[in-house]
């Protein structure tokens, strides 16, 4: 059992229930599963109006179990979901949040959802499970208003208040549309409900205030969930789950989960090449297809983009660019699925100056340097913002221009050029082109007058590194298109494949939708354009090693006479 029935309960089970074990019993069987909790003591709407036990899909189950599992291994339930429309994920999520605040003492729970009418919905939701849930477990609770359920005893007389207070636990439900949320009170329990919808403006301001209110304690339900709204912040906090740079696991939800998505196939009805795709796929039956087909037609305006915004297969059809996409989105899947090396990560520890395998770690290697072979290595710098572009370098064979390696990271401007320097003289001193732009010049200096790396790119004579500017920008771009879409070198990286899903074009520019990076991608092309002329630059280095090998002869020499 994961929860500590309250001392009200307990009294009350007792006294109705002492004379009838085997009905104690029962009721205990129900109150330690989540799911028959659901199914004997509350009541829903459905669809159609009529007041039904609550049944969890397999959808709602999944989610549930994980929430379960987290609190049973003593942790603190951290879960961002995305999901298709209309999956049920407000009613199990209000579900759990009763199941702890209504069988507990001293809980606090929090629910935020996009809309007044939305946070309305909710709110009604509570109450029905309130009133329709049985009497011994229904508790103590007094007037309530502003959208709030308050268990405790709501008695007149102070004695009698502090001989029974009952629980001391409440429900609050409000929207984000409120100017200030959550600024006093610790929440035990929070849902953040369609994050993608709330107000832009009150978005950031909202969630940094509910976030900084949830306890950290083992045991406290932190959840964020929404269907998708394009690139703004509950992309990037999806992200952000799915790297492993926050707390939050992320959980996906496709449309086909839900059993009631589906209708009966019309005579004649034949799949079309994309539906057949899906079909193998997704293991989609021919039900589930007309209903998708009904859907675009009918909800979608008849746009196949629309509805894989609304009701996704996978998390890269939830979030529709702002502007029309450089790829086509659908072969970049193929692509990155067709990817058969994985790679190891790697440290670079620039203080022993060697690269050490981990298991999780800033650099992907696919191939190992082998003696002989040339390598190119091309690094993009961040724009020096707190909330900017990531560090990405790329190491490609000159000759074959194969991919053999990829880091990517956040570093101050003096370790990334000691971490390039380590990586290149580990690619059998690789020629290392950096980005010149931004604050590339530092990480130039750090590699020239600290590292003095023997084989730096120059732009022009006396202009270490690579210049993005107006004329070679559109090049870069140009023959980045070019790879990618003729496939013409072979490429490991999935997250290289991932930024060139959200590269759009923007009056005549082709760069990252609002919210996205293309770091990777900038770096990657910069790769491309060193190779075309790499050759020379090794002839070069080629030459002033034998001449520095000759002086140090002739240096041996003379020290001999």
């Amino acid at each position: 059992m994961v929860i500590s029935l309250a001392k009200e309960h307990r009294r009350r089970i007792k006294r109705k229930l002492q004379q009838r074990p085997e009905k104690l019993e029962e009721l205990k069987t129900i109150l330690s599963d989540f799911e028959q909790f659901c199914f004997r003591m509350l009541k829903i709407k459905n669809k159609s109006g009529e007041m039904v036990p609550l049944v969890l899909n397999n959808a709602q189950r999944r989610y549930a179990v994980k929430v379960l599992e987290d609190i049973a291994a003593g942790k603190p339930v951290r879960i961002i979901i995305l999901k298709a429309r209309q999956m049920g994920f407000s009613t199990v999520t209000e579900a759990l949040i009763y199941y702890f605040t209504s069988l507990q003492e001293a809980k606090n729970a929090f629910i935020v959802a996009q809309s007044s009418d939305a946070s309305n919905n909710l709110y009604d939701m509570f109450q029905l499970y309130y009133e329709r849930v049985p009497a011994i477990i229904q508790p103590m609770s007094r007037k309530n208003n502003a959208k709030k359920l308050t268990f405790e005893n709501p008695a007149i007389r102070t004695s009698d208040r502090r001989k029974n207070p009952g629980l001391k636990s409440k429900i609050t439900v409000q929207t984000a549309e409120s100017r200030v949320l959550a600024r006093s009170d610790t929440i035990h329990y929070l849902h953040a409900s369609e994050v993608a919808f709330w107000p832009a403006k009150k978005k950031k301001r909202h969630l940094l205030s509910l976030l900084a209110a949830l306890s950290k304690e083992p045991g406290s339900i932190g959840v964020i969930e929404s269907t998708a709204n394009g690139m703004e912040e509950f992309k990037q906090m999806w992200d952000a789950a799915v790297k492993g740079e926050s707390d939050f696991a992320p959980l996906f939800f496709a449309w086909f989960e839900m059993p009631d998505y589906r209708k009966p196939v019309p005579p004649g009805f034949e799949l079309t090449e994309e539906e057949q795709e899906l079909k193998e796929k997704y293991a989609l039956d021919d039900e589930q297809l007309q209903w998708r087909r009904y859907t675009i037609r009918n909800d979608c305006g008849g746009d196949p983009r629309q509805f894989d915004q609304e009701y996704p297969s996978e998390p890269d059809d939830a979030f529709l660019l702002s502007g029309e996409g450089i790829f086509d989105n659908k072969f970049i899947k193929r692509l990155r699925d067709a990817i058969s090396l994985a790679g190891s990560h790697h440290e670079i520890d620039f203080v022993k100056n060697k690269i050490i395998p981990t298991l999780s770690g800033e650099l992907v290697i696919y191939r190992k340097p082998e003696t002989g072979k040339r390598y190119v290595l091309a690094a993009d710098t961040a724009k020096g913002k707190e909330d900017g572009d990531y560090d990405a370098a790329y190491v490609i064979e000159t000759r074959t221009g194969e991919m053999c390696a990829a880091l990517h990271g956040k570093w101050d401007t003096d370790l990334y050029g000691k971490k390039l320097n380590t990586l290149g003289l580990y690619y059998n001193t690789a020629l290392l082109a950096v980005e010149n732009n931004n604050t590339g010049e530092s990480v130039l200096n750090t590699l020239f007058n600290t590292c003095h790396y023997p084989l730096l790119f120059m732009h022009r004579k006396g202009t270490m590194g690579w210049n993005t500017n107006q004329a070679t920008r559109p090049v870069m771009i140009s023959d980045f298109k070019e790879a990618i879409r003729d496939q013409l070198f072979d490429i490991y990286c999935r997250d290289l494949y991932g930024e060139c899903m959200t590269l759009i074009d923007k009056n005549g520019k082709a760069e990252a939708d609002s919210g996205c990076n293309d770091d990777r991608v900038m770096a990657y092309s910069i790769a491309l354009q060193v190779r075309q002329v790499a050759d020379k630059w090794f002839e070069w280095f080629k030459k002033k090693q034998q001449k520095r090998d000759e002086q140090n002869e002739n240096e041996e020499k003379v020290g001999w006479i």
